[in-house]
């Protein structure tokens, strides 16, 4: 009798257990922050959240796909969701703005490196959720399908942020202010700064990705 291997394997799971123990020693670095002062910003901690749903998102996807092969219609859907939510990865490199310019204390020096920190965990939530869906794209979809999808997915995540930083929506808004949302989302269109920062961040995004895609692409295996 042959049974079929399990969805979920513990070298599947590795990726998310160093993501995971990664967030920890961030939150760590903002736990010992309040003890020396108030905290810098809990939202720092929710955006560190945010940035796990669009990893989780490509983590299942992934994996359904890679299980059960072709699934036009459930990637398509999910690639929607985790569109919504891709831009809350990279998002917290705009946290940098709250860095105080005293560089004589202690605890600038503290806050630079914590808030790198949580910007670098969450930008590599962002990049692993990228290549997992990627590889989704590749296994569901044509070549060409799968990377126009990889190449607007930068863009949009840029435009994104934009939203979030700039005009103050977050991916909450698709469902509890949807007409507002895209009352805002048709001015920012021609917003010279929205069309800079998505075009900048696209690029940035892409730039990081490729290099991830490289690493894991071409890695260096022992011969046997």
């Amino acid at each position: 009798m042959v049974y079929e291997p399990p969805i979920i394997t513990l070298e599947g799971l590795y990726p998310l257990l160093l993501l995971l123990l990664l967030s920890l020693v961030a939150t760590t670095y903002h736990t010992v922050r309040i003890q020396f002062k108030e905290a810098v910003d809990f939202s720092l901690d929710w955006n560190l959240f945010l940035s796990w749903i669009p990893l989780l998102v490509a983590y299942m996807v992934d994996l359904t796909v890679t299980r059960f092969g072709k699934l036009p219609k459930w990637v398509g859907f999910w690639s929607v969701v985790w569109m919504v939510f891709f831009p809350n990865a990279p998002y917290m490199i705009t946290d940098l703005v709250h860095l105080s310019g005293d560089m004589g204390r202690d605890l600038t020096w503290h806050d630079m490196i914590m808030l790198f920190f949580y910007a670098e965990v969450s930008l590599i939530n962002g990049l692993v959720s990228v290549y997992w869906m990627h590889r989704s794209w590749q296994k569901t979809y044509t070549k060409i399908v799968s990377n126009v999808l990889l190449a607007i997915s930068f863009p949009l995540a840029g435009f994104g942020i934009y939203l979030g930083r700039i005009r103050r929506w977050n991916s909450w808004d698709i469902v509890e202010n949807p007409e507002k949302l895209l009352r805002a989302i048709g001015q920012s269109l021609t917003d010279r700064t929205a069309l800079v920062l998505s075009l900048e961040f696209g690029v940035l995004l892409s730039m990081l990705y490729l290099v991830l895609w490289v690493l894991l692409r071409f890695r260096v295996r022992p011969v046997e």
